[in-house]
């Protein structure tokens, strides 16, 4: 089974080289990568025309910029693998990573396979291998959503997933709008029919501090508007889980309105705050949501002013948690 890895490119010169590097050393060799450089003024785009002219598994697309979802539809649109795998530029794959994800997915006849993702620091460039029993799960499409709802295993984001071609379908990245993962992972779980996951670390997620998903603006919004989304989606589709898809919208409305810098976007803040209110008793009574939405959804209850100044303290849920 060919693989095609999709990697969008834009302005990661610093990073890009030990990328590409993690996806040509891999130890399955049927694969082709796909980089498409969306309209870098870096020398990012340099790297990746040198890199494909001495490897023929290197295809790349340069475009004007038009943002990650533009970028990855593009690939999609050009991939010739049975299965498609993202990676973000400024992240990097372990060494047998696709193998891993193909053999479990081969083993179970599964349609999307997932590894397990690590964060890591803006510097960090090694392999880091947890000494553990390695475990299998095979689960439902309602099992798998539920489990990207509640971030128990895995998370809504694209990369660190293994899909055959059938899975992703019409469905596309929404172009000009932010946390598109958000806005398509249920779609390609929800297309799936089995979804394998094992616990072995092969995706490596570099966080940056000055990440445009660490900073508030008007079109993070977008995130709310995808977990609504879901919840509705659920509603029809798979209302046994309809309480992951409260906890999304719980967990993405404290993660953004702690991000909102003091005396800014008053409307934001208040559609945001009302939101918590609306569902942080159900995420209390909720015996599969994670301690630290519980600590959010208790601190809650004592206004957002003692909210935000417990975050800030030393004391804080970290920002991460909240991913």
């Amino acid at each position: 089974m060919m693989v095609s890895i999709i990697i969008p490119v834009y302005n990661v010169e610093k990073y890009l080289p030990r990328c590409i590097e993690s996806v040509l050393s891999q130890t399955y060799s049927s694969i082709e990568i796909i980089l498409v450089d969306d309209g870098s003024v870096d020398n990012s785009g340099k790297i990746c025309d040198e890199i494909a002219s001495v490897n023929p598994k290197v295809k790349v697309i340069h475009k004007e910029n038009g943002g990650l979802s533009s970028a990855r539809n593009t690939g999609i649109d050009i991939a010739k693998g049975e299965a498609i795998f993202f990676l973000d530029s400024d992240d990097y794959l372990s060494h047998d990573c696709i193998e891993k994800c193909v053999q479990i997915m081969d083993k179970t006849n599964s349609d999307i396979s997932i590894i397990q993702m690590m964060y890591i620091s803006e510097e960090t460039n090694d392999e880091i291998e947890e000494v553990i029993c390695y475990e299998e799960e095979l689960l439902s499409t309602s099992e798998a959503i539920e489990a990207s709802l509640y971030q128990i295993k895995f998370s809504c984001c694209a990369p660190a997933k293994l899909y055959r071609r059938t899975v992703i379908g019409n469905v596309r990245f929404p172009v000009g709008r932010l946390s598109e993962d958000l806005a398509t992972c249920h779609l390609f779980l929800n297309n799936a029919d089995k979804i394998a996951y094992i616990n072995k670390i092969g995706y490596y997620y570099r966080q940056h501090s000055d990440s445009i998903m660490h900073t508030f603006n008007i079109k993070r919004m977008d995130a709310l508007v995808w977990a609504k989304e879901i919840l509705n989606f659920c509603k029809v589709n798979y209302p046994e889980i309809e309480k992951a898809a409260l906890c999304r919208i719980f967990n993405v409305s404290i993660h953004l309105v702690l991000e909102i810098p003091d005396n800014e976007y008053e409307e934001q803040k208040n559609i945001l705050w009302n939101e918590i209110i609306k569902t942080r008793v159900q995420v209390l009574i909720d015996k599969k949501s994670r301690k630290r939405e519980k600590i959010a959804s208790i601190i809650s209850f004592f206004g957002y002013r003692v909210l935000k100044k417990v975050w800030k303290s030393r004391f804080a849920i970290k920002r991460k948690e909240f991913k």
